[in-house]
């Protein structure tokens, strides 16, 4: 079957939370849709594990670990059920931003973007919605006992990560869509993040958390970029507006320098406020290896699709975990050594 592009009949296929017609192709001004699941659907497990995109957990773990190892005094329960929590609200975020692309048609078959879970109909958008309303109710609740420790800083807290993890894709915000989505990223996996699981294992709020939040932040955006890099054309033909689309291909290159030149200097900084040893300040100095090579390919290329940037996105994530690996070993090292302040 085919339908124009912004037809009322595609609209109501692309809003029909049953997903009975899934889009598989756009040629020209025709939407090509098909009926059923693909063939080859793994175990009920592994597509959930899929559709939530569990692997790009550590963009919340990592930050959420690191301010453990910073704070004093945790309440441990509290903080790991918070912890728990912010798993979950991820989870739920991703489910929705899924949702969204596929309706928004940024999302196809063959392309990088989103799980591939509803473009290959192994769920139906009901599905994803019932799960995303459970994920979002559990992570809130998780974050009962936090909130009932500080009700007014984890008031805050919990307005952001609500109004942000919904807003993010959902209607009728859709930050991400309207060129808001690295601010977006930079505060839900930066310094709302660990001020938030500072005050949820302490009560108290550590100033300290905010460098180390917006290094995690800035390196949350640079996954977000890299996607959004390689999707301009993509975005623009769907109507979303990104940072990377506004800023144009060479500009798009240079921010990305940026961002993980203002994650490093946010750490020094980090690295100060807590008087850490030289020796252990400059051991997240290892992640500059593979990051000054993910550049210059970046700097290089003078398309976002050839062959030796094609796994970029990948690559971006992958770079977000090795910085958050050496911030957390320079902070359980100058711990270890009973160094740390």
């Amino acid at each position: 079957m085919h339908l124009p592009l912004g037809s009322p009949e595609l609209q109501r296929a692309l809003h029909d939370d049953r997903g009975e017609l899934r889009p598989v192709a756009i040629q020209g001004d025709l939407v090509e849709l098909t009926h059923g699941p693909s063939v080859g659907r793994p175990s009920e497990l592994i597509v959930w594990l899929t559709a939530g995109r569990t692997v790009s957990l550590t963009a919340t773990a990592s930050p959420a670990i690191a301010t453990l190892l910073v704070v004093s005094g945790i309440s441990w329960g509290t903080a790991l059920l918070a912890l728990v929590g912010v798993l979950l609200l991820q989870l739920g975020v991703n489910l929705d931003n899924d949702l969204e692309d596929h309706r928004r048609l940024i999302d196809l078959p063959g392309t990088f973007g989103g799980s591939g879970v509803l473009q290959r109909g192994w769920l139906s958008p009901r599905a994803f919605r019932k799960a995303t309303l459970v994920l979002y109710t559990l992570g809130l609740a998780a974050g009962i006992p936090a909130f009932l420790r500080a009700p007014g800083p984890m008031a805050i807290v919990g307005v952001l990560a609500v109004l942000g993890g919904i807003g993010y894709s959902g209607r009728p915000f859709g930050l991400k869509y309207r060129a808001l989505g690295d601010v977006a990223v930079l505060l839900l996996c930066g310094p709302a993040l660990t001020l938030g699981m500072g005050v949820a294992a302490t009560g108290v709020l550590v100033p300290a958390l905010v460098p180390l939040g917006l290094a995690f932040g800035l390196l949350a955006i640079g996954i977000l970029h890299t996607n959004n890099w390689q999707d301009i054309d993509i975005d623009r033909a769907r109507g979303a507006r990104t940072i990377a689309g506004l800023l144009g291909q060479r500009a798009s290159r240079a921010y990305l320098v940026l961002l993980y030149l203002g994650a490093a200097i946010a750490w020094g900084v980090t690295a100060i406020l807590l008087a850490l040893p030289i020796w252990a300040a400059l051991i997240p100095l290892l992640a500059a290896l593979p990051t000054l090579a993910l550049l210059r390919r970046v700097l290089g290329a003078t398309d976002p699709h050839t062959p030796t940037l094609a796994l970029l996105r990948i690559e971006a994530a992958q770079l977000h975990l090795v910085w958050g690996v050496t911030f957390i070993v320079a902070l359980v090292a100058a711990r270890v050594a009973g160094l740390f302040r």
